[in-house]
């Protein structure tokens, strides 16, 4: 089922046409579950309806229950959107430079098609340019269930890794605040190292799932359709702040979930890796026995 789910997903991206068989009802049921439990009940149900023109067709109830939570994701992306917008331009008004980290701003590299089918997860926004009186003010004034801001760009709980990134990010400070349609982000660049840097975190504190892995998918098709000439050494970038073997791994699913081209990776794929991670996101939890052995280090400072 997980091959087939794989394929769907495909489907739902433009990356493959049809499934490789037509999947039975109590099929279709299974990987309906598995879309929720991996964050792509609109991605998906876009695919499911692409099916529909190659006669393979979801249950009637189930496909009713389908749409309808997909509608509800299509709204809450087009709440969230607007939330973006006005949060960055009031604290522009107030001398604050803002940048959106992901959420929102990734959405936008999925297309006119599938960018309000991203399941959100709320908006995260780097604040800079402003004293800290002022700027913690803000902070508690937009201490919202779907608005998190932050004065500094930092993941994880190692310092040493910390300082390495924050240090990065300052090295690159221009490329931190780049106008994107009515949003300013990331760049393009900037964007798929905070991405692979937040999956490597999450994947050890919290677990994580295809939607997340998607973005990741998305930021590297943008890089790959970029100029070449401002793209940066992403070997070295990633090794020097502690990810590349993972990233290394994210590689190899992007390859084997997605079907992404080997000309759009920024290093070399690793399987062994690679396998580990999908094992574990697919497993729908997060083990720290599995973890414990392959990430030691950064595991004993979630005990701190």
């Amino acid at each position: 089922m997980e091959r087939l789910f794989y394929e769907l997903i495909r489907v739902s991206t433009g990356q493959l046409d049809c499934l490789s068989r037509g999947p039975e009802p109590e099929e279709w049921q299974l990987l309906y579950e598995m879309a929720h439990q991996q964050q792509l009940v609109g991605i998906c149900y876009h695919g499911a309806q692409a099916l529909f023109e190659f006669g393979l067709r979801v249950p009637h109830e189930l496909i009713i229950d389908w749409m309808s939570e997909t509608e509800v994701i299509e709204a809450q992306n087009a709440s969230l959107t607007r939330r973006c917008v006005e949060v960055q331009q009031q604290l522009l008004g107030e001398g604050l430079k803002s940048s959106v980290l992901a959420g929102q701003a990734i959405a936008q590299d999925y297309g006119e098609l599938l960018q309000t089918l991203r399941q959100p997860d709320g908006i995260d926004i780097y604040v800079d340019g402003a004293d800290d009186e002022k700027r913690q003010i803000f902070m508690m004034a937009w201490n919202e269930a779907d608005v998190r801001l932050h004065d500094q760009i930092g993941m994880g709980k190692n310092p040493y890794k910390n300082k390495v990134l924050r240090k990065w990010f300052e090295k690159n400070h221009r490329a931190v605040f780049v106008k994107d349609g009515e949003l300013t982000r990331l760049s393009v660049s900037m964007m798929l190292v905070y991405l692979l840097v937040a999956l490597y975190w999450r994947f050890i504190y919290e677990g994580i799932t295809l939607r997340e892995l998607m973005d990741c998918f998305y930021a590297l098709k943008r890089v790959a359709g970029h100029d070449k000439a401002s793209v940066i050494r992403y070997e070295k970038v990633l090794k020097g702040l502690g990810v590349l073997r993972f990233s290394q791994g994210v590689m190899w699913v992007m390859q084997e979930v997605f079907g992404l081209e080997e000309k759009s990776l920024v290093v070399q794929p690793s399987e062994s890796k690679g396998s580990f991670i999908l094992q574990e996101v697919m497993s729908g939890k997060r083990n720290v026995l599995h973890l414990l052995p392959k990430y030691p280090i950064d595991l004993c400072f979630t005990l701190l």
